[in-house]
């Protein structure tokens, strides 16, 4: 059985400009004065990029699993609320490879209560997800280490990691398996194209569906 480990954030759910920032949020919420971290975090998962937020504020990180219970509960309250868009074509993708006998898996820097509301508020069919197979960014700092998990998971068979960024990419690496690159901004998906079985600017496109009818692994 080949097993599809997908990422949530620009890969199955769309990252709205001018979304609250729930991460200096919760910083707040400990009763802390929040301070961005330096430098680009784009593709952390929600592990490290707590550790982050903590240590930009002067806090011990010690505090990691405090400040991600908090997250978790200003998230499922915002996204209830606020749910995101789906990407294209992302909602019909997860029942196409479903339908076609593969075993739907979650590779996400989320948290599992984060990744659940997340998928649940923007309509996602839960049941098509194996729930079994959750390599969750709210344990683990490192994109590496949660493809390893992911390849423990789902034992040897085939798998096919799809996501937005070079962290997902480092993911799929790391679990041995195939990757799928996903993004509608034309220049980020030229830089990971290549590391791609294939490229697609939306799960909507025939170059997807033909994929999971022909892909063997």
């Amino acid at each position: 059985m080949i097993t599809a480990f997908w990422d949530i954030d620009g890969t199955l759910v769309q990252a709205p400009k001018g979304r609250a920032d729930l991460f200096r949020a919760a910083v707040e919420a400990l009763g802390v004065e929040p301070v961005d971290p330096p430098g680009s975090r784009h593709g952390f998962t929600d592990r490290r990029l707590a550790e982050a937020h903590l240590a930009a504020a002067g806090v011990t990180t010690t505090r990691v699993d405090e400040y991600l219970g908090v997250l978790d509960e200003l998230s499922a309250e915002f996204y209830r609320r606020t749910p995101r868009e789906p990407v294209p074509g992302a909602r019909q993708a997860v029942l196409l490879t479903r339908d076609a006998g593969w075993r739907n898996g979650l590779l996400t820097g989320n948290t599992p209560l984060r990744a659940r509301t997340k998928l649940q508020t923007s309509g996602f069919d839960l049941d098509a997800i194996d729930w079994t197979c959750f390599a969750s960014g709210g344990f683990v700092s490192d994109r590496a280490e949660l493809g390893r998990q992911a390849r423990a998971l789902a034992g040897e068979g085939p798998l096919v990691v799809l996501g937005d960024t070079m962290q997902d990419v480092l993911a799929a690496e790391a679990a041995g398996a195939a990757f799928v690159a996903v993004n509608t901004d034309p220049a980020v998906l030229a830089t990971i194209a290549g590391a791609a079985v294939l490229a697609v600017s939306t799960l909507a496109s025939p170059e997807f569906a033909d994929f999971v009818h022909s892909y063997r692994g």
